[in-house]
């Protein structure tokens, strides 16, 4: 069925509004942090250009799947030491390798050093070069690195895209990607300029000490939470189960009673799946999907269907949709009361209009448009 225009006009203008409460994030975040990311910390002033591109470029190597205060106690190590690229050829690998080891995958990362250091200096008459397309030659380099030296080093126009930054905007709802190449594109396309050079310190350090991968929205700023769809939702959420009075429990202590059911199922990365008979492919995006269901029957109880939704995908055939669903999926955790909830929950989740859902996943018996909520994790 086509939308009509008016629904249009309502998608564009919750759109807007997304966008507008987003740079009002950032502006608010760049107003109010006051620490910078690890390799801004590693820079000095008197430093010649070429000088703070190395550091950077090696520093960020350096970085990968490693903690901050490793990555400065390392990169400040390795600076004592290493100078320039001539000084990387030179170095004996074992050395290398010792300075680079508390940093992780210590071997893959001196090996992609010293082979840096030699295209430094073979393509770049020992300079490093100052476009993306080119940094992402060198070994060791993606375009999360190449981003950021084009950025820190030659204050140019570029984007760096890490975890942070990728979670974050697709928490907020101001892209919807899957990976962070996919990020770097469409903030490319929609993001002011003027925040292109500092979204990544800004989120970076947001991230790590707030709104990391499981988020502490009891920590954020009241300036924050007031626009923040993600703490909009969750609070929707908690509002939803509280006031049904839903009670979490554990795998094992599912009572043996008639009752509704909240199951949060964690999906770890995107997954095309095909539900029901018909096959209809459905794309599912990762994070955190809140499946509502009712055990009604004299047979069908909570402990029964529960634990029927907890059983391997071999030991059952698939019924339901949410069967599908959870070949794929983790259930995480498990809410349940004992009265008839199952719609009252669902209209409850509909009153926050930005609430996302996938279709078709009601019961039988009900007009609702969903059973089956999505919220980024």
């Amino acid at each position: 069925m086509e939308k009509t225009s008016e629904e249009c006009n309502k998608e564009n203008n919750k759109e807007k509004e997304y966008d507008k409460n987003f740079i009002t994030f950032l502006n608010f975040l760049k107003e109010n942090t006051k620490k910078e990311a690890v390799v801004n910390r590693l820079l000095h002033d008197r430093e010649d250009l070429n000088q703070r591109a190395f550091k950077i470029l090696l520093s960020t190597v350096i970085s990968a799947r490693t903690k901050d205060d490793t990555t400065a106690k390392v990169s400040k190590k390795l600076f004592d030491r290493i100078k320039t690229s001539e000084d990387l050829i030179n170095i004996d690998i074992n050395e290398l390798e010792e300075i680079v080891h508390p940093a992780g995958f210590y071997k893959t990362k001196a090996k992609n050093l010293k082979k840096l250091g030699s295209q430094l200096k073979d393509n770049y008459n020992n300079k490093v070069p100052n476009g993306v397309e080119e940094l992402t030659n060198l070994a060791g380099v993606g375009r999360k690195t190449a981003n950021l030296v084009v950025s820190l080093a030659f204050d140019n126009y570029a984007i760096c895209v890490d975890t942070h930054v990728h979670r974050i905007c697709n928490r907020w709802g101001y892209v919807s990607t899957d990976f962070p190449e996919e990020t770097e594109q469409e903030l490319r396309l929609k993001l002011p300029k003027e925040h292109w050079k500092s979204i990544n310190n800004s989120l970076v350090i947001y991230g790590q000490d707030i709104c990391s991968p499981t988020p502490k929205c009891n920590m954020c700023y009241d300036e924050v939470k007031a626009i923040c769809p993600h703490y909009s939702k969750l609070t929707t959420l908690n509002d939803s189960l509280n006031k049904l009075n839903f009670k979490k429990v554990s795998k094992t202590k599912i009572p043996k009673e008639k009752g509704t059911y909240v199951l949060k199922i964690n999906l770890k990365s995107p997954k095309k799946i095909k539900i029901g008979k018909k096959g209809k492919e459905i794309k599912f995006r990762k994070g955190d999907y809140y499946y509502i269901g009712s055990a009604m029957g004299n047979s069908l109880n909570l402990y029964n269907r529960v634990n029927r939704h907890l059983a391997e995908a071999k030991d059952k055939n698939n019924h339901w949709h949410i069967d599908y669903l959870l070949e794929f999926g983790n259930i995480k955790e498990i809410y349940i009361v004992e009265s008839p909830e199952e719609c009252n929950f669902a209209k409850k989740m509909f009153k926050n209009k930005n609430m996302e859902y996938v279709e078709d996943f009601g019961c039988s018996d009900c007009n609702c448009k969903s059973h089956l909520f999505y919220i980024r994790d």
